[in-house]
This record gives C-alpha cells, structure tokens and sequence, in this order.
C-alpha cells in the first residue's frame, strides 16, 4: 500500500465507503486535509463527479490507465 499520492495521479477505489464497486479511474485533484495521520484527497472521473477519500480507499491506477 502506498502512503501518499500526488495531485494528478491516476487510482481505482479500492475500498468503497458506500460498500459498491467503482472500477472507474479518478484523477486526484487536491490533498483537502493533511492534519491527521489519513490524507483525504478530493478525486474526480471523467464526467466530473468528485468523491472525497481517505488514502487507504485507493490504490494507483495501471500505468496504461486512461482518464
């Protein structure tokens, strides 16, 4: 498991919140808090909706992945 993600990265939700699957591919836009010892970052897909998710919710995308 990787500990920190850079804005621009491209990850897949690993560990739903809402418990269903997402196998579509985010962007990370922002670190929104880095006080605590779990970063939340804001991601968005390609039709724009933006999720909020702890670091431990993704995993980095394929290197083939495409936004």
């Amino acid at each position: 498991m990787q500990d920190r993600f850079h804005i621009g990265q491209l990850v897949r939700i690993t560990k739903p919140s809402s418990g269903y699957s997402d196998h579509r591919t985010y962007c990370i836009v922002c670190l929104v808090s880095q006080g605590s010892d779990r970063p939340v970052y804001r991601i968005k897909n390609t039709v724009g909706a933006e999720r909020l998710v702890k670091a431990d919710e993704i995993e980095p995308a394929a290197l083939t992945a495409v936004p």
